[in-house]
């Protein structure tokens, strides 16, 4: 008989909600910048620039996909990164404007406890980011690795050069070394963030066996 299928429908989320969007919380979501799940193995600068353009994509959407079956993979995220120029998507050749990268976790890890995350927000807010665990440093324009400093303030980490000057443009060159200089929460060279609800659809027409009006079904076809 056949399954049914999974949909996603991007949902709008509010300050409030914005917690659901972070890693602790394993989210589905589409644009903002990518909530890690794991610190093993994430893109660089070079596996993100198009194979077109070669400026750095940007992320578009994660899906959390865990694998029942595989112990390796009790958390598995896919994420999606995509160019924003509109004109790598006409251009022939092999390569593309899209990348997936996946990440994938045992249940029993050095991120996250064993037991699901609660369903309360946590008492205080949760902003994304400026480093992992392991203390690299992310990218305050794209949220990817990022191991270029500002070499004034040496406090704003890129993920190179494009970032770099795209940010000190839109506002670094005049709150550079200040007290409360932080990367914002919205960046034209991000997709809108909205969070990604699954939903299961059954079949419109469930299969029906034994004998009808065009003869019997046959076992296990619909």
């Amino acid at each position: 008989m056949a399954g049914g299928a999974e949909l996603g429908f991007a949902a709008e989320t509010g300050p409030e909600d914005a917690w659901r969007l972070r890693s602790p919380y394993f989210p589905c979501k589409m644009g903002g910048r990518p909530a890690w799940l794991g610190e093993d193995g994430l893109p660089g600068l070079g596996d993100l620039r198009c194979a077109r353009c070669q400026q750095p994509r940007a992320f578009l959407l994660q899906l959390y996909a865990p694998l029942n079956d595989r112990r390796d993979a009790f958390h598995r995220s896919l994420f999606v990164f995509a160019c924003r120029g509109a004109a790598c998507y006409r251009l022939p050749g092999p390569g593309g404007p899209l990348c997936v990268f996946r990440s994938q976790l045992p249940r029993r890890n050095r991120f996250y406890p064993e037991e699901p995350p609660p369903e309360d927000p946590p008492p205080g807010p949760l902003a994304p980011p400026e480093r992992l665990h392991n203390g690299a440093r992310l990218c305050r324009v794209c949220g990817c690795l990022g191991p270029r400093a500002c070499g004034r303030c040496h406090r704003a980490s890129y993920c190179g050069t494009e970032h770099q000057a795209l940010d000190w443009r839109r506002g670094h060159r005049r709150t550079c070394g200040q007290a409360g200089d932080a990367a914002p929460s919205e960046d034209k060279f991000l997709f809108p963030e909205y969070e990604i609800v699954i939903e299961s659809e059954e079949p419109e027409f469930p299969c029906v066996y034994g004998r009808d009006s065009l003869g019997p079904s046959p076992p296990g076809s619909c």
